[in-house]
């Protein structure tokens, strides 16, 4: 009789001499998730697009073929999740016990960690000096022309024009009306929708093809081109990073409430959300130190 799906992983990693705390270190997956696999219990797990991504790194990380893998979670499940695009793109060299998941033809089956703080954190920096300096050339640049305009005006101009008054209209009774600037207000920002059960979930609509990264806890969920006709969400109980090349390109929903697009056409947007609401990346680095 063939096994269940977590006998299976269970019975691997024994037969490899692996530890679930090692495999959870080297994972960056909780080690209750992976333990939640092993014995079958997905309603542990966050959701199936995350599970499904856990257990494509778990069985890569064991040296199984992700096909039959998924194939008998889908058959225990009874849940055909919407197709995601692959992780692409060269990866790096297995290190220490991750040499036990290098199949026997010597093909890599081992998936990286997702990037660390400090990774996260060089990039926020980097993006941060760039913004700097564009600022600082952009008030440079409107001294200028104010000085240069300045200059113009004393130099040419008369002084004798007097500011054109706007013109008063006339009321039935004769009385006169100044005519009223019309105040036009920003659109309101929606206020952060904490859910009862102290996660956060995000959901990404694509508007057009696009690439977009979505990590929950440190782990990636999705990354890769999202077409229009896909769903890329997921939900964390720590925090939620998404990181994109084109903002306009996805429309936002945190916690089932519509948050607008992503960002602007064209713009390379990285956020994160925690429980609690939205947070910036530098502050997420500093409360994980």
């Amino acid at each position: 009789m063939t096994d269940s799906l977590g006998v299976w992983l269970r019975r691997s990693r024994e037969t490899r001499k692996l530890d679930l705390d090692d495999a959870a270190r080297t994972l960056r997956i909780r080690r209750r998730y992976l333990q939640a696999l092993e014995m079958g219990d997905y309603e542990a797990l966050p959701g199936p697009i995350q599970a499904r991504g856990f257990l494509r790194n778990y069985v890569r990380f064991l040296g199984l073929p992700v096909e039959d893998a998924l194939a008998r979670y889908d058959a225990e499940t009874g849940k055909t999740p919407a197709a995601l695009y692959p992780v692409t793109g060269r990866q790096p060299a297995p290190r220490g016990a991750d040499v036990a998941a290098l199949s026997r033809t010597g093909e890599r089956t081992w998936a990286p960690p997702p990037p660390s703080i400090e990774d996260e954190r060089a990039a926020v920096r980097a993006n941060a000096s760039g913004g700097v300096m564009r600022v600082l050339l952009g008030l440079i640049a409107f001294f200028v022309l104010v000085a240069l305009g300045s200059y113009v005006w004393l130099r040419f101009g008369t002084g004798s024009a007097s500011p054109t008054s706007p013109p008063t209209a006339m009321a039935t009774n004769g009385t006169a009306v100044q005519p009223t600037a019309e105040t036009t207000l920003p659109p309101a920002t929606p206020s952060f929708p904490v859910a009862a059960d102290g996660t956060v979930r995000i959901r990404l609509v694509p508007l057009s093809h696009a690439w977009v990264s979505l990590s929950a806890d440190a782990a990636i969920v999705y990354q890769g081109i999202a077409a229009p006709d896909q769903v890329v969400e997921a939900s964390a109980e720590e925090i939620l990073i998404v990181s994109t090349g084109n903002g306009g390109a996805f429309q936002l929903y945190v916690n089932g409430t519509d948050w607008g697009v992503l960002g602007d056409q064209g713009e390379i947007v990285r956020r994160a959300w925690t429980p609690m609401g939205e947070t910036s990346l530098d502050a997420a680095a500093q409360e994980d130190s």
